[in-house]
């Protein structure tokens, strides 16, 4: 090809063949029209709006289809009706993995001092430290200064919390009343060698055997009294949100029937009462709570028992002040009963230590901690099944375990030797009321369909 420079002059066209050009042009956008008028035109995606040409005056336009969205939270923050345009913008999004709410922010504007606005606003109410991926923001900002105007977080379907500036431009955090339902739903079945599996079974998840082993942990201890055969039935509220399940609420009622006996439990608070009023009774109206806990773990097996042994670090006879329970690490510790923290440190060969004074002389200690969670410290009280600490191996220690220690005016006992008696039982009262709701729950229990658990589970060999 010759240089731009070397090439002919281009021949201007005549007049007529521009006229035809143009007449031959406008005819193919008009063809292009009705190509894009057709029928045969394809649909838009669907997240796109639907554009509609009237070609008959007399034919009323199609209705819109709804928009379904695919995250419904944060609409407060959204405008949902058209009209002129608002005076902030707002931006969503999820936390990604290992990133901070400020660094989620500043992709969108937000300054450091607005992060410390929205944090300093929700100081008490949420710890941004406990944030997890896919939790979702929105943040508004004004959209001629860039000005914080509101942020909205949901750390999960429930725990959603909220900044609003206020007239004086200052800046208040409150969490959110979600609308929830809450339904009672009853389950069944028949272990086959855990509790656990039975429950996956039924088609439901793990944190409903973690409420069980909660209702009947004053009289058995889930490791060493689950067998083949066992059954259980459960009254559960389920607690909902547009329909969807988002987590169990309290059992109403339970059962467990098997090798080591038949347990119900049930749900009561007198009428005209809270909440905080409420406690688990047996079917005579007896209280089902006891003054000390089977045992301080849900799930553990004895591994060491009170009295003399060879230590297995030490490697000489002594007496084991103490039963140890074989755990993993982190499986949480619960106070055998109420009272007050004396010691929640480090403590020599014991490792990371709590005490519990549970008055009348009584005291525990829960030893080799692998962690102590905030709070528990000096002076402060507990109740009955508070996780006090977390099953670990620090200190004097070969594996993870939990060692259990009970002292009685000042010297240590056997913890299974210890004289249980119950709480105080439903008040002569409230016993009609009791009664009636005993009897309606019995029968739902009873009409629980328990189908025969596998012969072999799916996961067995």
């Amino acid at each position: 090809m010759p240089p731009l420079r070397d090439r002919p002059p281009r021949k201007p066209l005549p007049v007529g063949t521009l006229l035809a050009g143009a007449l031959v042009f406008s005819t193919a956008i008009g063809l292009v029209v009705l190509v894009d008028e057709s029928d045969d035109m394809l649909p838009p995606p669907p997240d796109a709006p639907q554009l509609h040409t009237r070609l008959d005056p007399d034919t009323p336009p199609p209705e819109p289809e709804p928009v379904v969205e695919a995250r419904p939270p944060l609409d407060e923050l959204t405008p949902r009706t058209p009209g002129p345009p608002v005076p902030w913008v707002t931006h969503d999004g999820v936390l990604e993995k290992s990133q901070t709410l400020g660094a989620a922010l500043e992709a969108y504007g937000v300054t450091g001092g607005q992060v410390h606005r929205i944090v300093a606003a929700l100081d008490g109410l949420y710890d941004f430290r406990t944030a997890r991926p896919g939790a979702a923001f929105a943040v508004r900002l004004d959209r001629k200064t860039g000005e914080l105007v509101g942020f909205r977080f949901e750390h999960g379907p429930l725990d959603v919390f909220e900044v609003t500036r206020g007239a004086d431009d200052s800046y208040e955090g409150s969490r959110v009343d979600v609308p929830v339902e809450h339904v009672e739903a009853e389950v069944g079945a028949e272990i086959r060698n855990s509790l656990y599996r039975a429950m996956q079974r039924a088609g439901e998840s793990p944190a409903l055997v973690a409420l069980v082993t909660d209702v009947f942990a004053w009289d058995i201890d889930f490791y060493k009294n689950t067998h083949p055969g066992d059954r259980f039935r459960v009254i559960v509220e389920k607690v909902t949100k547009d329909g969807e399940f988002i987590r169990y609420g309290r059992i109403l009622a339970a059962e467990y029937v098997g090798q080591v006996g038949e347990f119900r439990t049930f749900w009561f608070v007198p009428e005209g009462q809270g909440e905080v009023d409420g406690h688990y009774y047996l079917e005579d109206g007896q209280s089902a709570e006891k003054t000390f806990l089977a045992t301080p773990l849900k799930f553990a097996r004895i591994s060491s028992g009170f009295g003399m042994r060879k230590h297995p670090v030490l490697g000489y006879t002594k007496a084991h002040m103490g039963v140890d329970y074989a755990a993993p690490t982190g499986t949480p510790v619960w106070a055998m009963a109420g009272g007050t923290v004396t010691w929640a440190a480090w403590k020599g060969p014991n490792g990371k230590l709590v005490r519990v004074d549970h008055g009348n002389g009584l005291e525990s200690a829960y030893a080799h901690l692998s962690r102590i969670p905030k709070g528990i410290k000096k002076g402060v009280r507990v109740r009955q099944k508070q996780v006090i600490g977390y099953v670990g191996t620090t200190g004097r220690s070969t594996g993870p375990h939990l060692h259990f220690g009970v002292k009685r005016s000042g010297r240590y006992v056997d913890p299974s030797t210890l004289k249980i008696t119950r709480g105080k039982p439903v008040a002569a009262a409230h016993r009609a009321a009791f009664d009636a709701v005993v009897e309606r729950r019995l029968a739902r229990l009873a009409d629980i369909h328990v189908a025969p658990a596998p012969e072999v589970e799916d996961d067995e060999p």
